[in-house]
Order: C-alpha cells, then structure tokens, then sequence
C-alpha cells in the first residue's frame, strides 16, 4: 500500500503536462453542455481516467465519487475518493482564464483526511500551484500559511449564475464593507483562498477570501474545500451553522450528491454570516 504523498506527487507528474497539452490545443478541444448547462471537455474526461488509473496503482480496490461518471467506476471498496478533474472547465476552455484546478479527496468513514489540488496556471506568470494535504498542508512544497482572523468579511466569494438577481444578504455584505465576487470560476479554488494564504505565489491578496458562500453545492465541488478549510483551522457548515461531516453511505451514493449550502472560512464570519441567512430566512 503506497503512502498518500506519493500519490500526490505521481499525479502532478501526471495531470500537468496532461493539461498543458490540452491548453494548448484549445482551439480543437471538444467541448459538450451537459443537461445542467455546465461544461464537460475531453479535456475533463482525459483528466478524470489520469487521475483514476493513477490512485488504482496506488490504491487497488478504492472506490470513486467522481463529477464525469458515464464510465462505470468502482461504487465500493475502500478508500473512498472524490474528483473533480477540472474544476471550472469554463475557465479551463477560454484562453486568458487561470482560475480552474484538478481536485482530489480522501474520504475516511465520512471525513476528509487528504486532498489535493493542482492549479496549473494560478501563479505569478501562469506557473503552477500544488495544494498537497496528507498530514501538513504543503503549497508547492511549503508549509501552507494560513489567513488571518477577521470579526466581519472584507472580501467574500458569494458566487451565483450568470444573469441571476441579487440576493439580500448582498446589500447586509456591502453595508460591513465587504468586497463581493459573483461570478463563478472554481469553487475549489475560492475555498482554499478562504484559509491558505496563496498571495506569495499569486501576487493577488485581492482573489483571497474571508468567506464562502454557495448553496447547492455538488459534493465534489466542496470536500477537498472543506477538508482543506477544516485542516487549517477554519470553520465550514451547511447554511444553519452545523457541520456537513462525516457524509453518510446514503449521501455518497447518490448521482450527484448535494449540499443544500456551504458556507466556509474565519469563524467568527461564518457564525455572523449563519446569523444573517437566519434573519433573511425570518424577515
């Protein structure tokens, strides 16, 4: 049995020059709209069996939970793993976008224990940026630095679809101060930024945030985030304030498990942030 930090190394030796490739190509990059309006490119599905074959090597016998499933995957055995190959595939497929990652997580008897995420473009001059969590919290190599606290947000990802209204807690955010992104890139990525200081290797302290917000949540959108949020001493419940964890065989095992919410990031921001959906929910 291999050890969780060789996996991850295998897969940056994998999945980088993997996507690469793929970025470079974009101009004949296959790319289909799944029933849900969201993305799907071979690029996706190219990093998905990557990312299976690889953890089979390592991990015969494991089951998968992963976004792309037409193939038939192992729905038993253990470890559990969630994937996400390309997180924000948007991205992925226009030529100036950065914000999108490959996302694996370790799940034990519910919980997340390790992930992984490789941005292969975040960094300062489009150089890569490897979240490696298996014990410590590694960014390419380095002990991972984690934000500072906060009583209220000063930057929040409260993300939603294109061409959809604002919500009323935008206006309570605004009214703290607080600077809102809405559009949507990779969750994945907006979640680390709620607990990793990425800014040395992004140059971009605006993209980090105190707070996460996003309601309907695919599982394999958000639990290497949580996981991640979690290590680092962060808070993440669903949207009344109490923790999605462990997830039960039912929830796995649905087609597309969902979070009904998922709120991440400084814990006193969380708490306040719980406060004010619970006032919007009453009034």
């Amino acid at each position: 049995m291999s050890d969780v930090g060789s996996l991850w190394k295998a897969l940056d030796e994998q999945l980088l020059p993997l996507l690469r490739r793929y970025r470079r190509n974009l101009a004949s990059l296959q790319v289909d709209t799944k029933a849900d309006d969201t993305l799907l490119s071979e690029a996706d599905l190219a990093a998905q069996t990557t990312i299976i074959e690889t953890i089979g090597r390592h991990f015969p016998g494991s089951r998968f939970v992963a976004e792309e499933d037409e193939a038939e995957l192992p729905s038993s055995g253990e470890p559990t793993w969630i994937i996400d190959p390309i997180d924000g595939t948007s991205e992925f497929i226009t030529p100036v976008g950065r914000e999108f990652c490959s996302v694996v997580c370790l799940l034990e008897a519910g919980v997340p224990t390790a992930a992984y995420v490789l941005a292969p473009e975040l960094g300062v001059d489009r150089a890569p940026i490897t979240i490696h969590w298996s014990g410590e919290v590694l960014v390419n190599g380095q002990t991972a630095e984690p934000i500072g606290p906060t009583k209220t947000p000063r930057r929040a990802s409260v993300t939603r679809s294109k061409n959809t209204a604002a919500r009323k807690f935008e206006a309570d955010l605004a009214d703290v101060g607080c600077a809102m992104k809405n559009r949507t890139t990779s969750q994945t990525l907006d979640m680390v930024r709620t607990c990793i200081d990425l800014s040395i290797w992004t140059q971009a302290p605006e993209h980090q945030f105190d707070l996460f917000y996003r309601p309907d949540q695919k599982v394999w959108d958000g639990a290497a985030g949580i996981g991640l949020v979690t290590a680092m001493g962060r808070t993440a419940t669903d949207g009344h304030g109490i923790s999605p964890l462990p997830l039960d065989e039912q929830f796995l095992n649905q087609r597309e498990p969902t979070f009904p919410a998922t709120i991440a990031g400084d814990p006193d921001c969380v708490q306040w942030f719980v406060q004010l959906l619970a006032e919007s929910r009453s009034g």
